[in-house]
């Protein structure tokens, strides 16, 4: 009910919050309009309301004295939207759908607790119909009376059907114990089938390796006849046997580790040997070395941590991989395993953060003339040797200060300008299609060490600078 005067104006409004009841009235109260009630008031109500908010001042006071005038509106629920309605004008394409299949009528809906919409509607004598008669098939498929009024007749069971269900009763937990044992079976036969595969492929490799051996050792025997036929019929027999003789004595003066990489050299077969497809090239040092990809192995399953004066000495020089008949440095273990060989890149993935820590303890090892000087500077006050652990912790200690330390030198050279142009842009990288400026110590140290090994000119601006002289 609303009141009309020059100045103001008096709507009735429901409460919100209230429970309705059948019969009895609906508590309301009334609410003041001025001249200073906003628009922003009018929102703040309709909205209480769940009324549209759109429109105008006038608008929205009009829909909300509608609104306090109607009371059947009052109980009724809110109208479900449709995407693509609009308050004050409508899209092209929905006007045309309306001018052509005419206006839909909109259904009211209530709010689920589930999140989801469901429209109310009465059932009409069909629904009814087919409700009941499902009603009547699910009773009479379970043997119970339609009238459920009348108590269900008890049946009384045979002596054998309730030994029967009390077998079943007990051998079900039996069935479902049995169920997980053989599932554990199973499983354990996968794992032995894995096995079985994992030993036949090293059985295929070691034979590929064994039938090249005999085959390069046949070519080499076949040589050796061919040179000896030759050096008879020249009657130089005498001087090959006195060389043989030095070659044998040579030989048993050798140590015996060199002896043991020169054999296991020489059964290595040629690159003419090998598939041009299966044809790898590792870079060993300064050495380009040949091997066939399809016969690289697996990475040993060892753990060198547990041995480190061990780790030092195969990290140089190793048989614990071999490749085409040749033991492989474990220092050069990733150009066999990275992903841009493409053999066995996963085992590598598995192997690169371990060998990276031998990679660090070797080649610390490498800074001392032996052992004893380098256990001597890991160990304790105590004269405890550290563990592997300890002295990967150390060795990140230094490289932290050691990159600290030569950061703060090239800032210190180029006068805190990384950007100078004597650097010629060498501490800057690009990302993303835009350019930037190393500011972390690791960048700049790595950086900087890179100019001083390839820019002399740093090298004597920086000498100058050391001992006096002037700054770039």
């Amino acid at each position: 009910m609303s009141q009309h005067h020059s100045e103001s104006e008096e709507l009735e409004l429901p409460v919100l919050g209230q429970m309705y009841t059948p019969g009895q009235a609906v508590e309301s109260f009334i609410w003041t309009v001025t001249a200073k009630t906003t628009k922003a008031n009018l929102h703040e109500k309709l909205k209480s309301y769940d009324r549209p908010t759109c429109g105008n001042r006038m608008e929205m006071l009009d829909r909300l004295r509608q609104f306090s005038n109607d009371r059947d509106e009052w109980l009724r629920p809110k109208l479900k939207r449709k995407r693509g309605e609009h308050a004050s004008r409508q899209s092209l394409s929905k006007r045309r759908i309306e001018e052509v299949f005419g206006i839909e009528e909109q259904t009211i809906t209530y709010k689920s607790k589930k999140s989801a919409n469901r429209t109310q509607r009465a059932l009409q004598d069909d629904d009814q119909a087919a409700n009941s008669a499902w009603a009547h098939a699910v009773l009479s498929a379970f043997g119970m009376p339609h009238d459920l009024s009348v108590p269900p007749i008890t049946q009384r069971k045979s002596c054998h059907q309730q030994i029967a269900l009390t077998t079943e009763a007990e051998e079900c937990p039996q069935q479902d114990a049995f169920a997980v044992r053989m599932r554990k079976v199973d499983s354990n036969m996968s794992s032995v089938r894995e096995d079985l595969s994992n030993v036949e492929n090293h059985i295929s490799v070691l034979t590929s390796h064994i039938l090249d051996m005999k085959t390069l050792m046949k070519s080499k025997d076949k040589d050796t006849r061919t040179l000896h036929m030759e050096t008879r019929s020249s009657g130089c027999h005498n001087t090959v046997v006195q060389s043989h003789a030095e070659a044998c004595i040579v030989s048993n003066n050798a140590p015996s580790k060199p002896r043991t990489m020169m054999q296991t050299a020489s059964m290595s077969l040629p690159p003419e040997v090998i598939p041009p497809k299966n044809l790898g090239i590792a870079h060993l040092g300064q050495e380009q070395f040949s091997y066939d990809r399809t016969t690289v192995p697996s990475p040993p399953t060892v753990h060198l941590s547990k041995d480190i004066n061990q780790l030092c000495e195969e990290w140089e020089e190793s048989n614990l991989l071999v490749v085409n008949g040749r033991g492989i440095p474990v220092k050069y273990w990733g150009e066999f395993y990275k992903k841009g060989k493409g053999v066995k890149t996963a085992a590598w993935d598995a192997l690169r953060v371990e060998w990276g820590n031998w990679k660090f303890i070797a080649e610390e090892r490498q800074r001392y003339p032996d052992n004893t000087s380098f256990w001597r500077a890991f160990s304790d006050e105590n004269s405890k040797i550290f563990s592997y652990q300890q002295i990967l912790n150390r060795l990140a200690e230094h490289r932290v200060s050691a990159a600290a330390r030569d950061a703060k030198d090239a800032r210190d050279f180029f006068g805190g300008n990384l950007n100078h142009p004597l650097a010629r842009g060498a501490f800057c990288y690009t990302k993303g299609g835009r350019a930037y400026l190393s500011s972390k110590d690791d960048a700049v140290a790595k950086k900087w060490r890179e100019l001083l090994t390839t820019r002399p000119d740093i090298v004597e601006q920086r000498t100058r600078q050391i001992f006096g002289g002037p700054q770039p």
